[in-house]
């Protein structure tokens, strides 16, 4: 008797909880709706705190429901807490990863209130957590095509070269970092780039020239029977002396006999030299590493041709790669190419059109632009139906074509760029936001 008691006792126990559970499945939508009609009441009223409460208190009963959170968020925004509607949004993207409507609108509040950077940096977190996430990745493509622009005083802006660059201001030359900081102030009748090492060549008042550090303060000074110094990176500068060519180290003493009709930089312990009208690549002590082969030799800006220890050299009426040593890179051929920075792709010229190659000469984005920059920290500066704009390795353009000129980006994502408007170019220093 008592087991069959036991026995009643515990189907009466699960009825009732079965029977709770079933009433619960019937009053929560309507608890929920209640919740939502109140919510929607002080909308109306522009109550939105109290519409925040009602929206609390449905999730409740509808833990993590999209509309619901959503709606929350944008009862958030209405009353000032931009930062609680940021959080809501965040956590409903990462915890509802199939529905994209909360990163959209996260995305889309970021652009209207000129966020961009902050909008990149979530998503380079989101997407670090969820690499797979393809509305994600279409926000970063889009976004990256945005910038600012810094605060420059100048009225006219160099190319960066190692993330300095040449100032004028309309008087003088000086030097900034890559976000416009003044490195020497515009005081000088003619100014160089910095190097890699860390020196910038400048003519002083004196009419004497003198290498200053990124303090401004003159470290090294040739003697005056030296003309045509070029740039002091690895420990060696080119200068001629009766006419010849050879080097000084970093503290101004002969290391080469002067023997070149022209001299380029040393970069990678490598340089090229002429003679008798031809080429040879040579180290920096001035060994012969090839023949005096070459017609000619690719030199960027600064006279460096060696960067990523490759060198593009002319030939047989056509340029191609080599390496330190001369031994051919790939197959490709070009008429015409714009040296490698220090990393990324360079810009080559075929039938009258830009590509890019690799360092191995390898032609990875076809040749399609009117001109090019070779590639600078994953984008490349191109000139397309008459105005310049900026693509990325996979050939997207990250910047549509809208300037008058741009110069290759810093390691910190800014650029000199000409802007036109309607009173005409103007040079602008601007940050792709995906940098920021």
């Amino acid at each position: 008797m008592m087991k069959r008691n036991v026995i009643l006792a515990f189907i009466g126990l699960t009825a009732i909880a079965w029977i709770s559970a079933i009433n619960d499945m019937i009053s929560t939508p309507q608890i929920v709706q209640e919740h939502l009609d109140k919510a929607e009441s002080f909308e109306n009223k522009e109550i939105f705190v109290d519409a925040v409460l009602e929206y609390q208190d449905a999730l409740e009963y509808k833990t993590n429901d999209v509309d619901i959170s959503l709606k929350m968020a944008q009862d958030y925004l209405a009353y000032g807490e931009d930062k609680k509607f940021i959080a809501t949004c965040k956590k409903i993207a990462e915890t509802n990863q199939e529905d994209s409507r909360a990163l959209d609108t996260l995305m889309q509040y970021y652009i209207d209130n000129m966020q961009e950077d902050r909008a990149v940096k979530y998503l380079k977190t989101f997407t670090a957590s969820y690499p797979e996430h393809e509305k994600a990745q279409m926000w970063m493509k889009k976004l990256q095509g945005s910038y600012t622009k810094l605060f420059c005083k100048y009225p006219t802006l160099n190319a960066a070269y190692n993330n300095a660059m040449i100032v004028y201001n309309g008087i003088a030359y000086g030097l900034v970092d890559s976000q416009g900081k003044e490195l020497t102030e515009c005081k000088y009748t003619e100014v160089h780039d910095y190097s890699e090492d860390g020196y910038a060549l400048v003519l002083r008042e004196n009419n004497t020239y003198a290498y200053v550090d990124r303090d401004g303060l003159a470290r090294k000074a040739p003697d005056e029977k030296y003309t045509n110094l070029g740039l002091l990176n690895d420990n060696r500068v080119p200068v001629v002396k009766d006419g010849k060519y050879g080097f000084l180290d970093d503290n101004m003493e002969e290391k080469t006999e002067f023997i070149w009709e022209s001299l380029t930089a040393v970069c990678n312990k490598r340089a090229a030299a002429r003679k008798d009208g031809k080429w040879a690549i040579i180290g920096r002590n001035g060994k012969e590493k090839t023949e005096y082969i070459y017609d000619d030799v690719v030199t960027d800006e600064n006279g460096v041709c060696s960067q990523q220890k490759v060198f593009i050299v002319k030939e047989n009426g056509s340029y191609h790669i080599v390496d330190g040593k001369g031994k051919s890179q790939g197959e490709e051929t070009f008429e015409a190419a714009k040296a490698f920075n220090k990393n990324g792709y360079a810009a080559v010229q075929k039938n009258g059109k830009w590509g890019f190659i690799n360092s191995k000469g390898e032609l990875v984005i076809a040749y399609q632009y009117e001109d090019a920059l070779s590639f600078s920290n994953g984008y490349a500066a191109v000139f397309k139906d008459g105005k310049w704009g900026y693509i990325d390795e996979e050939n997207s353009m990250a910047l549509e074509p809208s300037f008058a000129y741009a110069t290759s980006l810093t390691d910190d994502g800014t650029a000199a760029v000409k802007i036109v408007d309607e009173d005409g170019d103007e040079w602008q220093l601007i940050q792709l936001s995906i940098f920021e």
